[in-house]
């Protein structure tokens, strides 16, 4: 009985590996589409909640830039301080998305931060192949 249970998990592991991401992750994701549901589940509520970056949780410093909630820049992004409201488009966003959701767990500037639950396999495939695209809206 015991090898019998042991075997099938091995056999839904096994499967599980071979299945890979789902849903799959498209050939040229696009923002709205594919990007903007992942960036509102685990980066919004610090990246541009209610028009504003916000603290959360607390023991994390203030995000500096880049409203994920929106693929457009807003303002005057000659400068990157207020009245410019980098969207995710903006080269600066794409770029640090694409690279701080790599990083450890253990390392501050891993996003979304602690607490937090690092995104999936699938949620970074989408982000990386969506960058590699060149940020298509």
């Amino acid at each position: 009985m015991a090898k019998a249970l042991l075997a099938g998990l091995f056999v839904l592991a096994l499967a599980g590996l071979t299945l890979g991401c789902s849903p799959e992750v498209p050939a040229t994701p696009t923002y709205t589409k594919d990007v903007k549901p992942i960036f509102d589940a685990h980066c919004v509520r610090c990246h541009g909640a209610g028009g504003s970056l916000n603290v959360v949780p607390p023991s994390v410093t203030a995000p500096k830039s880049c409203y994920l909630n929106m693929f457009a820049s807003e303002g005057d992004c000659s400068v990157t301080t207020p009245p410019c409201k980098m969207g995710a488009m903006a080269a600066l966003c794409f770029g640090l998305a694409a690279n701080y959701i790599e990083l450890p767990d253990n390392a501050t500037l891993r996003m979304p931060p602690l607490p937090a639950e690092p995104l999936n396999d699938c949620e970074k495939a989408v982000i990386k192949k969506w960058v590699k695209a060149g940020a298509p809206q």
